[in-house]
């Protein structure tokens, strides 16, 4: 038996989630996202806490992306003198499907959800740490769905 909720992004806690793959198919982009928390006021949860979930497939539906960067960095020698400043890069469209795949094994910094003006209500910026670096994609979509099969206990916070 699996569970499905439809806009419900904000009965969720996707921080520190694993990353275990995310790609496109037919307009959709699809985070498969392991160690999700399910908060209390979720429709599915039946309990009065927060829970969990091993695996859950949160589908953005008719997705835009408007945007992958991947955030620069300043370094430092070890006695703390300034050494170099890397900027912002943002990706080009062509470069996505690659970047998709190195998101594998990463992890979830945050997603942040707001309405959005425009064809598309909600506007979505995904924080995520791979490879030593954080890249934010900024997206657009019609819709998010959560789906996942079972809810497992979380020790308390």
């Amino acid at each position: 038996m699996g569970y499905r909720t439809v806009d419900e992004w904000e009965n969720f806690e996707f921080q520190d989630a694993d990353v275990g793959q995310i790609h496109m198919e037919n307009g959709h982009l699809y985070l498969e996202l392991g160690y999700v928390t399910i908060l209390p006021d979720n429709s599915c949860n039946r309990d009065i806490r927060k829970m969990g979930t091993n695996e859950l497939t949160l589908q953005l539906q008719q997705v835009e992306i408007d945007r992958i960067i991947e955030e620069g960095y300043k370094l430092y020698d070890a006695d703390g003198n300034f050494t170099k400043s890397v900027e912002d890069q943002e990706l080009t469209p062509e470069e996505y499907p690659k970047w998709m795949e190195e998101m594998a094994g990463g992890a979830v910094y945050q997603i942040l959800r707001r309405p959005a003006e425009g064809e598309l209500p909600y506007e979505y910026e995904i924080y995520l740490d791979a490879n030593e670096r954080t890249y934010l994609a900024k997206v657009y979509a019609k819709h998010d769905v959560e789906v996942w099969e079972r809810f497992m206990n979380r020790h308390s916070d």
